[in-house]
């Protein structure tokens, strides 16, 4: 598992690292096996929706006053490669949950304009002027989180009857 384990919430929160981090990695698989994969699952995949959508910066078209057009060059930063997702552990152990975010400071700041391009050259999916990582992020994980409740009550359920 490539993802990071986190103790706490916010700035308070800690990365477990080292020996440390397999051993809690061991419990949680120990204890609730199937609500990992459930939320390793989960993350994967709102990862990768981010990730296929997500907008980078290519050349701008610019009008002269004369009416002809000319592109300039942008340089992407590559906030598309700055995903990290992990599992915290939370309420002093009692709960753990899954995360995801874009490292990258302007991440949230990023618009969509009409020429805006995803990683892989097509046309992005964002709507010009909306924030790419509402639109790619939090709307969908907002759109199937019911679906998320339902898997993680079967799978905490399965956890609670291998422990019996």
């Amino acid at each position: 598992m490539a993802r990071k384990i986190r103790y706490g919430k916010g700035k308070s929160s800690i990365e477990i690292t080292g020996p440390q981090r397999e051993l809690f990695e061991q419990a949680l698989r120990e204890v609730a096996s199937a609500t990992m994969k459930v939320l390793e699952d989960e993350i994967d995949e709102r990862v990768e929706f981010a990730r296929k959508n997500w907008i980078v910066r290519g050349n701008k078209p610019i009008q002269k006053k004369n009416g002809s057009w000319y592109t300039v060059k942008q340089i992407s930063e590559r906030s598309v490669d700055k995903f990290t997702d992990g599992i915290r552990i939370i309420e002093g152990g009692k709960a753990i949950e899954g995360f995801f975010r874009n490292t990258a400071p302007y991440a949230y700041a990023i618009k969509a304009a009409s020429y805006s391009k995803r990683d892989n050259g097509s046309a992005s999916t964002v709507s010009d002027g909306k924030s790419v990582a509402e639109e790619t992020m939090w709307k969908p994980a907002k759109k199937n989180v019911n679906k998320l409740v339902k898997k993680l009550a079967d799978a905490y359920i399965k956890d609670q009857k291998k422990r019996v």
